[in-house]
């Protein structure tokens, strides 16, 4: 019923602050994600009450720990160090809220005059790369990267051949140094508009002047 789908979606991705017993028999404990399996459970079983973890009740001065926050809705899994919740939450109230106030409505994402164009890891084997080329920086959805200042090469190491890839300026490398990344694994992300090969051309053209039997090779 209604108040079944309402425990679904409470439980769902929060963490147990305490251990949860059936008589005498542990049947969850604390600190452990909440998954649709344990709620199941919860519900058959018709345990003790339940208390979980959240935002409101966490110790921490200035921050707040992974355990208190759940699971992150973009993955499924507990939420990165460092990930920006707080903005992400902020961005996810004030879009929609300007659309009521503006009365214009949409579903899409913002348009940037283009897509981003994905580099991805040509084998498996171990990246490196020059850290003083690039800054820690964090994507627009928070996870932590790597912006590119100039041409970056990116070399990856598989057994006996070693890969070489060219990163554009403005980019972002969303790997670690000596990280272990798999074939056609997304390492960069580079912005719309950024050109990502680098080459010259050089053309010969005959100009023929009035002369007989004459020509002038330019390069």
């Amino acid at each position: 019923g209604m108040t079944e789908r309402i425990l679904i979606q409470t439980l769902i991705g929060r963490v147990l602050a305490n251990d949860v017993y059936l008589g005498l028999r542990c049947i969850a404990t604390r600190n452990q994600d909440i998954g649709i399996g344990l709620v199941n459970r919860f519900m058959t079983s018709r345990a003790q009450p339940i208390y979980i973890r959240t935002p409101f009740t966490c110790r921490s001065a200035s921050w707040i720990c992974r355990l208190c926050y759940g699971r992150s809705p973009t993955h499924g899994d507990l939420v990165e160090l460092g990930e920006a919740v707080g903005i992400i939450a902020g961005q996810s109230i004030g879009e929609p809220g300007t659309q009521l106030t503006l009365r214009t409505f949409h579903t899409g994402g913002v348009f940037t005059g283009g897509t981003a164009e994905h580099v991805r890891a040509p084998s498996n084997g171990k990246i490196k790369f020059n850290e003083d080329l690039v800054h820690p920086t964090r994507t627009r959805h928070g996870h932590p990267a790597f912006l590119c200042y100039v041409d970056l090469y990116v070399t990856i190491e598989s057994q006996d051949i070693i890969h070489s890839v060219n990163i554009p300026p403005k980019s972002f490398l969303l790997v670690q140094n000596d990280q272990y990344v798999e074939s056609e694994q997304v390492i960069a992300e580079i912005r719309a508009g950024t050109s990502t090969f680098h080459f010259k051309e050089r053309v010969r053209k005959h100009i023929y002047s009035d002369s007989e039997e004459k020509c002038i090779g330019v390069p």
